[in-house]
């Protein structure tokens, strides 16, 4: 972040971005998701991706909608989607818990709008409102972000679509030489054939949330789990498995290993991110894990360490039996 405190120049993962942010609240989450990524200046005749975060201005927030806006869908993150028939490059995010968003394809930029009181924490408004449109922003030029986590061991990579958080199993996996690249956002892009995962760094909701004491904050809910953990994160890694977590927690837990045939259908339906243009719509990335790695449906139990033996289990080549169950 720049001394004036609300400009960042970025490069992520190769593409660049420059952001510029007037809301004084948002930049302590701002610096745990960009800082990483933070420049002084741009490589000569670059072209980034431009957002502004501004406070919620009804006049302004008018002047930027369209009259002819239309409802496309409500995404995975409980956000509203519209579209404009008559701009087809121009997207609305649209979420009574934070604001709203603008992004324009075409210009490459997206501007937010936060209203004064969100109801959620300002790490989950700085993911929506900056991390979420900007994704749209970075797709066409190759880099996919999406909030699913990753991790590596021995060389064996894998990619978590989860609902929700699962910070002990995480943990569990650390401890066993696991090395986290993302425990809540991913950058994915396709190299020679197979899908990079690139580091993204960020913090996961605690599965329990700490007793209430005087002069808590909203980072008392938050947890850098490679924290205290020297070694415990890498920045890059090609994918081997993907593994699509079922809601809930059940007595046992249970893995199922997908066909080829099937693996597609799974990972379009259960994705994370609802893609608001149609170039490089999941299909591609999909297409990609599909044809690059293994797929797992999984069903987690109430033991954190299940969903290490399980990831264990895929880590030998010789285990390849369709169902198996971890121990009670």
């Amino acid at each position: 972040m720049t001394s004036g405190g609300s400009r960042w120049l970025m490069t992520i993962h190769g593409p660049t971005v420059e952001l510029e942010c007037t809301v004084p609240s948002l930049e302590p989450s701002l610096d745990v998701l960009l800082d990483d990524f933070c420049i002084d200046r741009f490589p000569k005749g670059s072209l980034p991706a431009t957002g502004i975060i501004h406070p919620y201005e009804q006049h302004e927030v008018a002047a930027a909608l369209s009259p002819t806006a239309r409802h496309i869908g409500r995404s995975a993150d409980q956000t509203d989607l519209y579209e404009d028939p008559e701009a087809p490059d121009c997207f609305w995010i649209v979420d009574d818990r934070w604001g709203i968003s603008r992004i324009d394809l075409r210009l490459s930029q997206w501007r937010s709008w936060i209203i004064p009181q969100p109801t959620i924490d300002l790490l989950r408004v700085a993911e929506l409102s900056v991390v979420r449109p900007m994704a749209e922003l970075l797709r066409p030029r190759g880099l996919q972000l999406a909030p699913v986590i990753s991790a590596v061991r021995d060389g064996f990579a894998v990619l978590i679509v989860c609902p929700f958080g699962i910070e002990p199993e995480l943990t569990a996996m650390i401890a066993d030489n696991y090395k986290i690249i993302g425990q809540r956002w991913t950058a994915l892009r396709e190299e020679d054939g197979r899908v990079a995962l690139l580091r993204m760094p960020g913090r996961i909701e605690r599965s329990v949330a700490p007793r209430l004491r005087f002069g808590a904050d909203e980072w008392d809910h938050w947890i850098d789990v490679t924290r205290g953990y020297p070694g415990s994160s890498q920045s890059h890694a090609f994918c081997d498995a993907v593994v699509v977590i079922e809601s809930g927690r059940r007595h046992k837990a249970h893995l199922r290993e997908k066909t080829p045939p099937q693996a597609p259908d799974l990972l379009r339906q259960q994705w994370p991110m609802t893609e608001l243009n149609t170039v490089g719509l999941p299909g591609g990335i999909v297409a990609a894990l599909v044809d690059s790695c293994r797929c797992y449906e999984l069903q987690l139990s109430r033991n954190s360490k299940d969903l290490l033996a399980l990831l264990n289990s895929m880590r030998s080549a010789a285990v390849r039996p369709q169902e198996r169950s971890a121990a009670a």
